[in-house]
């Protein structure tokens, strides 16, 4: 039998050979090393920032707690962000069919406070960026387990989330099964906790504000169900803020959900927000789907695919002013998990244009 090469990639993360402590001597020598740091400062009469900000009293320490006469790299940084929702008292969220949480990212960028953000996803890949991004939130499962006991032990409930799968309700897949067979039949899991949920607030006097997603593609029997069960749908184009082409339906009691779109920014081609290594072969990309749908960018005279990155870029905000940052979904996943999160995920400056109608509502006055 041949003996096979040790793999490269682990070459490339351990450290050198004389760097690799094991066991109680990897902890012993860290110590020592300390020790041997502070003997040294010591004997030089040296010392450390910290210890000679604690020596300080209280008047030498000006009102933004550092010495007076040390510049503040902080200063002034409230005043210059204003976020539109920094006055509006903490909310509890209930977000069906999480995903990668982009309702968790939109709410903090409008600075609407989360008291408790509850999540029901039981993607593994989704739960793996969930859990670097927003370790907070208070994950429920299933969302066939969260039963009407669950939810009364949640609280009130400011907002409900909610977007099921669209894989056996769109028009493109060709086999699919419908709001009665597959990933369909959860469209009604959340319709029964919408239901229950205003029943009881009903008898309650507490208002809760919801929002339901769809895709724009679903045939006329589910379009008239969905209708028929929550209302005439609008429709929002992300092309209207980024340079990307997806229509999604939207159901909800969100204020000005059903009123036109106002774009206050120039329009933004792919170039803007992709690599600058690389030239977009089209002004605006397709919509984002696991195969990529043929979205191509030039690159040492070459093409290939756009990166999951650059996907994130496309609602990043060095631009639109939406924090869904590079490299966000990277949390040890291949690109095409990357790619697939991202198509089944929100797009992020819709969400907010949609939300922020509600900082008003929830504002403290």
């Amino acid at each position: 039998m041949p003996k096979y090469k040790r793999g490269v990639r682990r070459y490339l993360t351990k450290a050198p050979k004389g760097k690799r402590y094991y066991g109680k001597n990897k902890v012993i020598r860290r110590v020592q090393g300390r020790d041997m740091v502070a003997h040294e400062e010591a004997s030089h009469g040296e010392v450390s920032a910290a210890e000679h900000t604690t020596q300080l009293t209280e008047e030498q320490v000006g009102q933004s707690g550092w010495p007076t006469g040390v510049h503040d790299p902080f200063f002034g940084f409230e005043r210059e962000v204003s976020l539109p929702g920094s006055k509006c008292r903490p909310i509890t969220v209930l977000s069906l069919f999480d995903g990668i949480s982009s309702g968790h990212v939109a709410l903090n960028q409008l600075g609407i406070p989360i008291l408790r953000y509850f999540t029901s996803e039981i993607c593994p890949n989704a739960l793996r960026v969930q859990s670097l991004r927003h370790p907070n939130v208070i994950r429920l499962g299933d969302v066939r387990h969260v039963t009407a006991e669950v939810i009364d032990r949640l609280g009130n409930i400011d907002l409900l989330l909610g977007s099921s799968p669209c894989n056996d309700l769109s028009r493109v897949n060709p086999k699919r099964a419908g709001l009665n067979g597959g990933t369909g039949v959860l469209y009604y899991e959340f319709y029964r906790i919408l239901k229950y949920l205003q029943v009881k607030y009903e008898n309650q006097n507490h208002t809760m504000r919801w929002l339901f997603e769809n895709t724009c593609h679903l045939d006329s029997s589910t379009l008239h169900q969905m209708t028929s069960d929550m209302g005439v749908p609008t429709k929002r184009c992300a092309s209207a803020f980024l340079p990307v082409t997806r229509q999604r339906y939207f159901w909800g009691n969100i204020p000005g959900l059903h009123s036109e779109v106002v774009v206050k920014q120039p329009r933004w081609e792919l170039q803007d927000f992709i690599d600058r290594n690389k030239t977009a072969v089209t002004s605006q990309a397709r919509t984002l789907t696991s195969n990529r749908s043929g979205n191509y960018a030039k690159y040492a005279s070459a093409r290939e695919f756009l990166s999951p990155t650059d996907y994130e870029r496309l609602q990043g905000k060095h631009v639109t002013g939406c924090c869904l940052e590079p490299h966000y979904t990277d949390a040890n996943l291949s690109i095409t998990a990357r790619i697939s999160l991202l198509a089944k995920g929100w797009c992020v400056p819709v969400i907010v244009d949609i939300l922020s109608n509600l900082v008003p509502i929830f504002s403290d006055k």
